[in-house]
């Protein structure tokens, strides 16, 4: 098993996941760049066109604690075969012709996205070194950054010539060349449970609800609520208030998960080589409100992209502290980390999936984007919480 497990295959392994991450960024925040379309062509406002991010990151909540039940009983192979197949629920698109079946296809994607999160950790676990563990982390994190920076600069323009609809159908074929490419190339190393009972919900309460998940929890709830709320309503903030064209806001905004790509891989050096976790939660904590203001309330175009660059480091580092100290936890293997990983971005992400609609909606009663805007950018200051209480899991721990 340890010959299989570390064996130079699981390099083909790693090449197929970020092939999967790249996926699943691209299609993540797809619709954000199109919402003057969409809402021109739907006559809807901007609390109903925000249920295109936030109805399938909702779904994605709900469903990441049964996805790591279904990947303890089913094996990680077959469960990434599954959230492929519905991550590219997009190739639909030119066949619906209502906003809610629009919003149900989303569905579908978040399903999908929620089997494709955690059974990537648990494949990790199960064929990577734990020393490389934050590395790979951050390499994959940055496959999902680089199709989020993908689909904001290349949306628009596919969808000035072929239809806005058309753009979800072009994304929602990279998943499906990721699912036979994992189908012919993927391998498993964990063992199918037989006993049905031991991968319950109902067994697994005290690794989903216990004091490290929930802590763990709070920390993810500011920085994805800002991610995404920023990421789904800046490039429109820019196009109303600053008068940019849809096109250069698309780009600007881009610029925060292209960053994000780039120092994601840094990232999970830093992380790997500092043997500290608590310190970095605070550390960004206190950083993502600064950089969040300065990013709507500043005028000139270069300070923006400034904060925008600062986000998307900040974010980077964030993403892999975050997915690393699930893994380092005590008693926790291949089979556990799905779980508490699915845990702990379903409490975390139940309030920040609320972003998106909050700052539409918000904006529509105010009159005014800079309310909402505020309130999102404050959220990551709970992080500091997580950073006092969480144990250390460090190789530094025993000093601290």
């Amino acid at each position: 098993m340890q010959d299989r497990q570390y064996s130079s295959y699981r390099w083909t392994i790693q090449g197929i996941l970020i092939f999967m991450q790249i996926s699943l960024g691209l299609n993540f925040m797809a619709p954000t760049p199109l919402f003057t379309l969409i809402m021109d062509d739907y006559g809807i406002n901007r609390g109903l066109v925000s249920l295109l991010i936030s109805a399938p990151i909702i779904v994605l909540t709900i469903s990441l604690l049964p996805s790591g039940i279904l990947i303890a009983k089913i094996g990680s192979k077959r469960a990434m075969v599954i959230g492929g197949l519905l991550m590219s629920s997009g190739l639909i698109a030119p066949l619906l012709d209502s906003f809610t079946m629009m919003v149900l296809m989303r569905l579908l994607f978040g399903i999908g996205a929620a089997i494709c999160l955690p059974v990537t950790s648990s494949i990790l676990m199960e064929w990577f070194k734990p020393n490389e563990l934050p590395i790979l982390n951050g390499i994959n994190e940055s496959g999902r950054s680089v199709g989020v920076a993908i689909g904001l600069l290349s949306a628009v323009s596919i969808a000035n010539v072929f239809g806005w609809d058309i753009v979800f159908f072009f994304f929602g074929v990279l998943p499906i060349i990721a699912t036979v490419l994992w189908i012919v190339g993927g391998r498993s190393v964990d063992v199918v449970q037989e006993q049905s009972d031991e991968f319950s919900l109902s067994n697994n309460f005290d690794l989903i609800f216990n004091r490290n998940t929930f802590l763990i929890a709070i920390a993810s709830i500011g920085p994805f609520a800002l991610f995404i709320g920023y990421s789904s309503w800046l490039p429109t903030y820019y196009n109303e208030v600053h008068g940019m064209t849809i096109e250069r806001s698309s780009s600007l905004v881009a610029i925060l998960p292209f960053v994000a790509a780039i120092a994601t891989p840094l990232s999970g050096i830093i992380v790997s080589k500092s043997g500290i976790r608590r310190p970095i939660l605070i550390v960004i904590g206190l950083t993502l409100p600064v950089l969040a203001i300065g990013s709507f309330m500043m005028t000139s175009t270069i300070l923006i992209a400034i904060c925008i660059i600062g986000l998307g480091s900040i974010f980077a580092l964030y993403i892999v502290t975050i997915l690393t100290i699930p893994m380092e936890l005590p008693g926790v293997d291949a089979s556990k980390v799905g779980i508490i990983t699915a845990g702990a971005l379903t409490i975390g992400q139940g309030v920040s999936v609320l972003s998106p609609i909050f700052i539409g909606s918000f904006t529509d009663f105010t009159g005014s984007y800079i309310p909402a805007l505020s309130v999102v950018a404050i959220m990551p200051l709970l992080m500091i919480i997580s950073g006092l209480f969480l144990p250390e899991t460090g190789k530094l721990a025993t000093e601290l």
